[in-house]
């Protein structure tokens, strides 16, 4: 996968949330940090299924406003995924184990993750990202935890070559009571960023299973 198509990808299927600048944030110690680790990680473990809608905003930098687009979202515990699009375009990304389809009015194509290690790469930090797992993994990340007001955000740092040629930080915010991811910003290292707000978040209740379907 060529850097243009790599972006394209993680831009499309991410979820990139509400921006958190503006508010004076302070780093927690070493010790606060691996705590609030493990209670995000306790959460997401106890997370078998989610629902909810979502805004997306673009900034570009070469151009004068914003594209925004919103959707609806399920995801069910290890590795299903439905991210939707529903206006101004209908468009479609499902992840379903180790398959991927993208999904549009005009055509549909379907990805063997198994065979394909960066798109796998891609599809690990999108449930990462999406269930707050995976925060104390070293491999991919390096990651600092930051608290306001009681709210914690991670700032997630790439460490892997594709990654660090695109994106400057990923910034995961956290339900103040839930401990549950409640935005996430990517800032590329143009200075763009993609951001999306989740609203009306539900979790562990029943999801139609049809909707990971992968059509062929």
């Amino acid at each position: 996968m060529n850097h243009c198509t790599l972006q394209a990808a993680i831009a499309t299927v991410l979820l990139w949330l509400m921006p958190v600048g503006g508010m004076a944030q302070t780093r927690v110690s070493a010790d606060v940090q691996r705590e609030v680790l493990e209670k995000i990680d306790k959460a997401a473990a106890a997370m078998a299924s989610m629902e909810c809608e979502f805004t997306q905003t673009k900034s570009m930098s070469l151009l004068s406003s914003d594209m925004k687009s919103h959707g609806v979202m399920y995801f069910q515990r290890p590795s299903k995924l439905r991210w939707q699009y529903v206006a101004p375009y209908d468009y479609t990304f499902i992840l379903n184990g180790d398959q991927v389809q993208l999904k549009s009015t005009k055509s549909t194509k379907n990805i063997d993750v198994k065979g394909n290690k960066m798109f796998r790469q891609i599809t690990d930090i999108i449930l990462n990202c999406i269930t707050g797992a995976g925060l104390k993994s070293t491999s991919d990340f390096t990651v600092e935890i930051y608290v306001k007001d009681g709210t914690y955000m991670a700032k997630m740092f790439p460490k892997k070559k594709e990654l660090k040629q695109i994106y400057s930080v990923i910034e995961v915010t956290f339900n103040a009571t839930q401990t549950m991811v409640s935005s996430v910003k990517m800032t590329e290292k143009t200075g763009d960023a993609t951001v999306v707000t989740l609203t009306n978040v539900k979790t562990n209740g029943a999801i139609d299973g049809h909707l990971f379907d992968i059509t062929k």
